[in-house]
């Protein structure tokens, strides 16, 4: 089993390293090999160190004086869903923050949704996540899908429905590259992990940060390695003097604005 998944990490590696500079090896396998690896290295060295640039934040540091009690469901780990980790660390900022309405981007099977529902007792939670006809033969044109294998086996809310929680919850169904935000009311706490690519990340963070009139609590997921595009973007809001930061022993980029 393990040479197999050997076996799939270097066609991986080769696939993604492939460029003009392996081209010229095609004809001689072991060195075109080589290079696609080689180029595959070189980039994944590149989005560590871009990652590095993001100073990081514990949650100690977040919290303060404050103290957060939280009820947790531990469950089997489905691919997609948050990590308990990281859910762990969302859900203690969501307490001491205790707002009023929050707005998550990618609902997926709503696991996350339920466990700020459950942990919020007054508050509405709005979700969004693609309609559940979405095709990506009909989506031509638009900006670019991450994570498809993910978008095609998604059971949108299923977590939820059904559940107590589940009249505090609304569901939006859209392509938040053309949605009108202001359908989410007036949150004020942003949990961003729709589409990693950079397009819906930045279309996503600063719809987000004109909906709450630039005052408002961001958490995105996915801020590693393999989510460039999520990198990219948190570089370029700190350009911009937004301190956002990593939060420590997580896979989760972390900001308040005001």
């Amino acid at each position: 089993m393990k040479q197999f998944i050997n076996k799939i990490l270097l066609v991986a590696k080769i696939l993604i390293g492939f460029n003009l500079i392996a081209l010229k090896y095609i004809f001689h396998l072991r060195r075109f090999v080589s290079a696609c690896a080689d180029a595959y290295s070189a980039a994944s060295n590149a989005v560590s160190y871009e990652l590095d640039r993001i100073p990081r934040i514990s949650l100690d540091a977040i919290l303060g004086d404050r103290q957060a009690s939280i009820n947790i469901r531990l469950v089997k780990y489905e691919d997609g869903m948050l990590p308990h980790n990281d859910l762990i660390v969302l859900l203690a900022i969501l307490v001491a923050e205790s707002p009023d309405e929050v707005l998550e981007i990618g609902t997926f099977m709503g696991h996350t949704t339920r466990q700020m529902a459950e942990n919020l007792k007054k508050s509405i939670i709005h979700t969004v996540d693609l309609p559940e006809n979405f095709s990506l033969q009909n989506s031509i044109g638009q900006l670019p899908k991450d994570d498809v294998h993910i978008i095609e086996r998604r059971v949108v809310g299923r977590e939820f429905k059904g559940q107590e929680c589940n009249s505090r919850i609304i569901q939006h169904f859209a392509d938040t590259a053309r949605w009108d935000f202001n359908s989410a009311g007036h949150p004020t706490f942003f949990f961003i992990d729709g589409s990693h690519n950079y397009e819906y990340c930045k279309n996503d963070s600063e719809k987000c940060f004109n909906l709450c009139n630039e005052k408002g609590i961001f958490l995105w997921h996915d801020c590693d390695e393999r989510h460039p595009g999520v990198v990219k973007f948190v570089l370029e809001w700190r350009k911009k003097g937004r301190d956002v930061r990593r939060i420590f022993n997580t896979n989760m980029a972390y900001w308040k604005s005001f």
